[in-house]
């Protein structure tokens, strides 16, 4: 999708952590999921996924993260943990994400920081740092 490739984790680690716009009342808002698995409903050929999402940070630990103060390309911290997997069209994906493991002083539990891999932003970047 979009020049990406996704995939579940089973197959690759790699490419199986995707931003995902949930329907719904979040509907403007993307989260960290990682897929488990993809599948075909043959009579409409729609993709499914089944992800699990990330765990967001409590209000406590979220102001002790850096990253937001700069906007998408820095990326935001979450518990290194993940919710009970569910099904979305696999039309919700945004894009691909990078994952650090991290343990962090200031918060009690291991978090990952996710930094979201937007074709547009790395072409746009690639190109200013190859201008003469």
């Amino acid at each position: 999708m979009g020049g990406m490739t996704f995939q579940p984790a089973a197959r690759s680690q790699r490419n199986s952590h995707a931003m995902v716009q949930l329907p719904g009342v979040h509907h403007n808002t993307q989260f960290p999921a990682q897929i488990l698995g993809l599948f075909i409903f043959t009579m409409t050929e729609d993709v499914f996924a089944v992800i699990s999402c990330y765990v967001s940070l409590n209000d406590t630990d979220a102001k002790c993260d850096p990253y937001p103060q700069f906007g998408a390309v820095a990326g935001q911290l979450y518990y290194d943990a993940v919710a009970p997997p569910f099904v979305v069209r696999a039309s919700n994906f945004i894009t691909l994400f990078a994952m650090t493991p991290m343990q962090l002083d200031y918060i009690s539990k291991p978090v990952i920081h996710v930094l979201p891999l937007y074709k547009v932003l790395c072409s746009s970047l690639t190109r200013l740092l190859t201008e003469d």
